[in-house]
């Protein structure tokens, strides 16, 4: 069976008194996506251990994890505008250093899939903090996804995987120089959404040219688009070979999940992306990101389905963009795909 690696610590990231909407409310969502639509029953659910926080000193300066440790002691202080750090956070924290650490070893041992539905989230969390000029940390602390590919690229090549809504900025620049990992990231045209990170130049730093990705979903985009930039996606893993795949799974661009997005998906998106993953036949480690209504509801256990094999669980109805959007998307892959050398 496949594995689940979540803990009730999670939920002790809490922003009490303060309305936040990365919040404990989002681990019940995902469990109860997974469990409604019969996906949770297929997993295992190991006992979680406490990891070491130190860690994360493989993708974050020192100076960073002390200004985290400093915070949150006494109450919710808040990091930046958009990102608190709660008493109960550095016990969260721990237990996510302890998921990483399990993460790696399952996959080095065997095991082919794995989902950690992880909080507080990380994918903004660069080296520093903030990431690549970005205002903010937009709700992340520490970098889990880097950390897992970090620790598995000893072990062979890596690819990270990221479609959540908004760039994973902080990723990008953790890994941005090393030609052992491949970056593959889909989100909405960062000139139109937050971190505003994340183009089609962007290919890897010197020594790891062709490395790194951005698949730019332009704002109106729904699943053909999006189809789309997941065939591109799977292609150009397929390309890189990797032994281990991570996953930064966001579903902030569910139908109806967020007043954030400009992107408008369906069960049928994420469900068809997690059977190509399935497909590539590598082992798979899972890393929830973004989402916080439907998205989780919905369209993480379409995707879960996917990734185990089966149906589409939920069944919705698939959306078609514009003419004017399915160009623009058209426009930035090539872009993309000249940088990297490579033809359609």
């Amino acid at each position: 069976m496949a594995v689940l690696l979540y803990h009730e610590d999670f939920k002790l990231h809490d922003p009490s008194p303060y309305e936040h909407p990365e919040n404990p409310r989002r681990l019940n969502l995902m469990l109860s996506g997974l469990r409604d639509y019969g996906i949770l029953e297929r997993f295992t659910i190991p006992e979680l251990p406490l990891g070491d926080v130190e860690d994360y000193r493989l993708v974050h300066s020192e100076e960073y994890l002390r200004r985290v440790a400093s915070r949150g002691v006494n109450g919710v202080e808040w990091l930046d505008p958009d990102t608190y750090i709660s008493p109960g956070t550095h016990k969260a924290l721990k237990r996510l250093a302890g998921a990483a650490r399990l993460a790696v070893d399952s996959l080095v041992d065997g095991e082919d899939l794995l989902l950690l539905l992880p909080r507080p989230p990380g994918h903004h969390a660069g080296r520093n903090g903030a990431a690549m000029g970005a205002p903010t940390l937009g709700f992340c602390i520490l970098n889990t996804s880097a950390l897992i590919a970090r620790k598995l690229s000893s072990h062979g090549r890596v690819t990270i995987l990221d479609f959540d809504l908004h760039h994973g900025n902080g990723t990008q620049e953790i890994v941005y120089d090393d030609p052992g990992i491949q970056h593959v990231d889909i989100h909405q045209d960062p000139r139109t959404i937050y971190p505003g990170t994340g183009y089609p130049w962007q290919t890897g730093g010197p020594g790891a040219e062709g490395t790194k990705a951005n698949i730019i979903l332009p704002p109106g985009s729904r699943d053909d688009v999006f189809l789309e930039a997941a065939r591109l996606a799977v292609d150009l893993i397929r390309g890189f070979d990797p032994d281990y795949i991570v996953v930064d799974a966001g579903f902030d661009g569910y139908r109806g999940d967020n007043y954030m997005s400009s992107v408008s998906l369906a069960s049928p998106s994420y469900h068809e992306l997690g059977a190509m993953l399935r497909r590539l036949g590598r082992p798979i480690v899972v890393v929830v990101e973004g989402g916080y209504g439907s998205g989780l509801l919905e369209g993480l256990p379409a995707f879960t389905a996917g990734l185990l094999g089966l149906g589409d669980p939920v069944g919705r109805d698939a959306g078609r963009s514009t003419r004017d959007v399915r160009e623009r998307f058209e426009a930035s892959a090539k872009e993309l795909l000249e940088g990297l050398g490579l033809r359609r």
